[in-house]
């Protein structure tokens, strides 16, 4: 984990230091090759086993032999250690915060929000929420880091923290199919998401968000249950 100390000019970074990156990707390396390295032997102990499924690509890789069948299947497993690290990073919401803006960063895609769009910021359990000026979420990301560190680096900057969690929690109500205060098409939404949400498909329920919130909804969860408040409610 990484926090530099920032200036009135200087962000402040919270996430994987360069160090831990390095170690990230050293480890999984390592794993990596022995995993490739073994995995003929691997392959032989599970063929023995009556229930094992996938005899066939089992026996494929048991007939992995002599002194380039080890290098290639160390180095497939080289790869997929690799591979592993860089999902792991991927995957890490990362966090950067200066007296303009703040920036996230996951899987390959940036978020980017001044300073005069966010009015608080707070941690709905486990995920990092930015509010805007009319009540709306800016972003709602899994934020994997101890709550101290991201409320130091906000204050730091200035930027109003929440300690106690949404302003906004007590307005919140259990969304329930073709509830009247809705729209249809907000209803409809939800129905979908629900559906989203009791699969896991986090991308789709994610997306589904927000399309919610064009319409001036604000969603949270509880497992797969929906919980619903206008935007500009309280602004």
């Amino acid at each position: 984990m990484n926090i530099s100390q920032p200036s009135s000019r200087e962000s402040t970074a919270v996430g994987f230091s360069s160090a831990i990156r390095v170690l990230i990707f050293a480890g999984c390396s390592v794993l990596g090759l022995a995993f490739g390295y073994f995995i003929p032997q691997i392959a032989k102990w599970a063929l023995t086993l009556p229930w094992v499924p996938y005899e066939g690509p089992l026996k494929l890789i048991t007939s992995i032999s002599g002194l380039w069948g080890t290098v290639i299947a160390s180095l497939l497993g080289l790869a997929a250690g690799l591979w592993f690290a860089e999902e792991v990073i991927k995957d890490t919401l990362h966090v950067v915060v200066s007296g303009d803006t703040i920036r996230l960063k996951k899987d390959g895609a940036v978020q980017e929000f001044t300073r005069e769009t966010i009015s608080t910021v707070f941690l709905d359990g486990k995920q990092l929420v930015i509010l805007g000026n009319n009540g709306e979420e800016h972003a709602r990301e899994t934020y994997d880091w101890a709550s101290g560190r991201i409320a130091d680096a906000l204050t730091e900057h200035g930027y109003s923290w929440s300690p106690g969690g949404d302003p906004y929690k007590d307005q919140f109500r259990r969304w329930v199919l073709d509830t009247p205060e809705l729209p249809p098409a907000v209803n409809a939404l939800l129905k979908a998401r629900e559906i989203a949400l009791r699969k896991k498909e986090k991308g789709e329920a994610k997306e589904l968000r927000r399309e919610v919130a064009k319409h001036g909804v604000v969603v949270r969860d509880e497992e797969t249950r929906q919980y619903w408040r206008a935007q500009t409610t309280g602004s």
